[in-house]
């Protein structure tokens, strides 16, 4: 009887994983709308791939595209690079990632193995397909346990192996969940993915999901500019996953995560075609909706959020005090002075008797979300849509960071809320 790795028996993997996905997994191609990547558009990233094939020791897929989620994945015979991966891991690190999951254990049926690796990302809908994946992923444990070996074992070749490849590899594959897990909450925002119901521009929709043609440049903006919005990466989800790698994705990081990389592998200019194909990936798909740039969005856009925003931290500088504020000095004060109690209050959650020392950036960086709302209030405006607190003066080029006053100059708040 024919078995897969994990001694899964061939015909229990092909009924587990079901008609459809393994029609998915094995005969479905990727729509061509998708930038392709090949020896004439993206050059660099397609000898990246090129690398990554050899140190996996697999046949080359039937085609590379540029995805807009920030993942690797096969659909059916197509290999689809996330940009935002593309972007913020250097060449070696993507061809570590991509070895990774290119490299499959010995099998005479790849494509059904790497249908059911691929099942274990997927969210089923429905009480019976949750209970079908559960007996999936419960099946083929022992053939995920072997695949996962075989996989790190191939990511440490490609870079280079020994110890420090060891270590290469799983940075390669930490940067990449950071990436993960911050573009996914960046795409999330409300100015990204929410509803707009606020304001009216004429030909936007005023209610409805915002579909933005821009999305993966406001991203790369945000980058340049300050950083990533903050996400976790659970570690020991990732060290389960990787037993290979396991204690060296425990270790402390050296340097932020994500971040656009100077060494990744270039990548040609996308035009607003490419740009919105890539969007739509990521963005619920909608119903006549029209696309519009997130760069060209009003301060009305944004401005509901962040006085919603604004009126927490001053309500609840109401509530630390018992008492409203004595002008703006002791609003600026209490925020500065008393940023956990006020935290709390904001949260409904009960004033801790004691607690540790907050950081020295706390209290100015909630000082600036109320600072940003006064200033966008006299005429201000943000310098795109998606950098919160960095801001543009009326009638002038002259742009303000209160993140950069936050942690050089919290004086310079409290001159800027008066």
């Amino acid at each position: 009887m024919a078995r897969l790795p994990g001694g899964l028996p061939v015909w229990r993997g092909r009924r587990l994983l079901g008609a459809d996905d393994a029609g998915r997994a094995v005969g479905a191609t990727t729509p061509p709308a998708l930038p392709a990547v090949d020896a004439s558009h993206h050059a660099a990233l397609h000898s990246v791939v090129l690398d990554a094939l050899k140190f996996a020791d697999v046949g080359a897929p039937q085609s590379v595209h540029l995805g807009g989620s920030p993942t690797v994945e096969f659909r059916g015979g197509a290999l689809v690079i996330g940009l935002p991966l593309a972007w913020g891991l250097s060449a070696d690190q993507l061809r570590m990632l991509l070895t990774h999951e290119l490299a499959l254990p010995a099998s005479r049926h790849p494509d059904l193995v790497r249908g059911l690796l691929d099942a274990r990302h997927r969210t089923p809908a429905g009480e019976k397909a949750a209970a079908r994946h559960a007996r999936l992923l419960g099946a083929t444990e022992p053939l995920l346990a072997e695949a996962e070996q075989v996989r790190d074992a191939a990511a440490i070749t490609a870079a280079g192996g020994g110890l420090s490849a060891v270590e290469d590899a799983a940075r390669a594959l930490l940067k990449a969940a950071a990436i993960h897990a911050a573009f996914s909450t960046f795409a999330a925002a409300p100015l990204a993915s929410g509803t707009m119901s606020a304001f009216n521009t004429g030909s936007l929709p005023t209610t409805g999901p915002i579909h933005a043609e821009d999305l993966h440049a406001g991203w790369r903006l945000r980058l340049s500019r300050w950083g990533a919005p903050t996400a976790d990466v659970d570690r020991e989800e990732l060290a389960r996953h990787h037993p290979g790698l396991a204690e060296e994705l425990r270790a402390p990081a050296d340097g932020p995560l994500v971040t656009l990389d100077p060494d990744a592998a270039h990548i040609d200019e996308l035009g607003p075609a490419a740009l919105r194909t890539l969007a739509a990936e990521v963005l619920p798909s909608g119903s006549g909706e029209p696309w519009v740039r997130l760069a060209d969005l009003p301060v009305e856009a944004y401005l509901p959020d962040v006085e919603r925003r604004a009126r927490q931290y001053v309500e609840a500088v109401n509530e630390v005090l018992g008492r409203t504020p004595d002008g703006r000095d002791e609003l600026a004060g209490t925020l500065l002075r008393r940023p956990v109690d006020v935290e709390r209050a904001r949260r409904g959650l009960p004033a801790a008797a004691d607690s540790e020392p907050p950081p020295p950036w706390m209290g100015a960086a909630l000082l600036a979300v109320v600072v940003e709302y006064t200033l966008l209030r006299k005429g201000w405006r943000r310098e795109h849509p998606l950098l919160p607190r960095r801001l543009v003066a009326p009638d002038s080029d002259a742009v303000l960071d209160l993140n950069e006053l936050v942690r050089s100059d919290p004086g310079a708040l409290r001159r800027h809320l008066g």
